[in-house]
């Protein structure tokens, strides 16, 4: 093979092996340089090849080199030099740093390319983040090596100016769509095969999740369905209105507010384990209390593929979790908005993979609480608010 045909074979060895990140190697290109001493890159996914050097390497190493590139392009490698002020003598060690970053999640079996570092040869555990391999890790005195300014941002005598709307090279826009979606590719790689290294996962829904905490959003919307339930007041004769006595003939009615009836719908099928559903419901228990509004006003419905008989209990822990099949919870939606009375609010807590009616039923109010690293799509009647992780449970807010 010619040096170009090496590197296509070595690109679609990288894209077989590492398929999450394909999106990200095709977008590089390749630049001939004799003065690189191997591979190089820079910020724009160029990669700068001396032909001489690596003749001698075998298709997989080359292909590594490129996994290990687009690694340092993805995780924003020069930005986040930059960010802590990484100054020219330190860069060969930050260049290790985050070199055994990204070596961490390279497939057992697969070559390290060459005098490239790792957590253990820098004295470290694996699966830490490149600043902490710089700031704690052992420097290197020979061996390092220079992967361009793709690594640390400052521009090498190789680089070659970038100039927009050229085919030579990518912008930050474009760069950013490339992330946003090898990041897409990799949360779905790792639902659909669960081979995604951490650190690629770690990485990946850093990127896509949004910086919300999700007991603030749970508290707020349930906190604002109440307030629009109990502020409606309307007449009642429950209470005759205190002008009765001056009208002694006709008895008048007076203004009340009244308590909200809210049903929840409880997933209980075999996705959903007692961990995750045991640490939402304390949620929504201590989120209710918050409110003004005691748990046992709940009527819980457990549902599979097939709807339980609605549970008012005194705590969440009292609740008998029938369940552990298939997923239908359009069963339990329905039981939930045929009782009497109608629920002005309808929590629906699940991991989402569910098949959901096509409208909202009978015009109720509906909240998804969705307990899942990746929920999935929801329909549009439905508010939603995702728990992503279980962590200490809040009482109140």
């Amino acid at each position: 093979m010619n040096s170009e045909e090496r590197l296509v074979a070595a690109r679609l060895w990288a894209a077989y092996n590492y398929p999450y990140l394909a999106s990200a190697l095709f977008a590089l290109s390749f630049v001939s340089d004799d003065n690189v001493g191997g591979v190089a890159g820079d910020e724009h996914f160029r990669l700068y090849v001396d032909h001489d050097e690596t003749s001698s390497w075998d298709v997989d190493l080359l292909g590594a080199e490129m996994v290990h590139q687009v690694g340092h392009l993805l995780r924003g490698h020069a930005a986040r030099a930059r960010e802590i002020g990484v100054r020219e003598p330190e860069l060969l060690h930050w260049v290790d740093a985050t070199d055994a970053e990204i070596n961490d999640d390279l497939i057992e079996g697969h070559p390290i390319p060459d005098e490239a570092a790792t957590a253990e040869g820098l004295g470290l555990p694996n699966s830490l983040f490149g600043e902490e391999y710089f700031l704690k890790g052992t420097r290197r005195l020979d061996n390092s090596r220079d992967c361009g300014s793709s690594a640390h941002g400052n521009p090498r005598p190789w680089d070659q100016p970038f100039e927009e709307n050229t085919s030579r090279g990518i912008g930050a826009e474009e760069r950013d769509l490339i992330r946003r979606r090898v990041a897409s590719e990799t949360v779905a790689h790792h639902r659909n095969y669960g081979s995604t290294p951490d650190s690629w996962l770690r990485w990946a829904n850093g990127l896509l999740e949004p910086r919300v905490d999700w007991r603030a959003e749970l508290g707020a919307t349930l906190r604002r369905g109440i307030a629009e339930i109990t502020g409606a007041v309307d007449y009642s004769y429950q209470r005759p209105s205190r002008r009765w006595s001056y009208a002694s003939k006709v008895i008048l009615p007076s203004l009340r507010s009244r308590l909200p009836e809210i049903s929840l719908v409880l997933d209980t099928s075999a996705s959903m384990s007692e961990e995750l559903l045991g640490q939402a419901l304390a949620e929504i228990d201590g989120l209710m209390c918050a409110a003004g509004i005691r748990f046992n006003l709940l009527r819980v419905f457990t549902c599979d593929s097939v709807a339980g008989t609605p549970q008012r209990v005194r705590r969440s822990s009292d609740l008998n979790l029938i369940g552990g099949g298939g997923t239908d919870l359009g069963q339990g939606i329905n039981a939930a908005v045929q009782t009497r009375p109608i629920p002005d609010l309808l929590l629906i807590m699940t991991d989402g993979w569910t098949p959901w009616p096509e409208s909202v039923p009978n015009g109720v109010r509906a909240v998804a609480v969705l307990i899942n690293d990746d929920p999935p799509v929801t329909p549009d009647w439905l508010e939603r608010v995702e728990i992503r992780e279980v962590g200490p449970t809040v009482r109140a807010v």
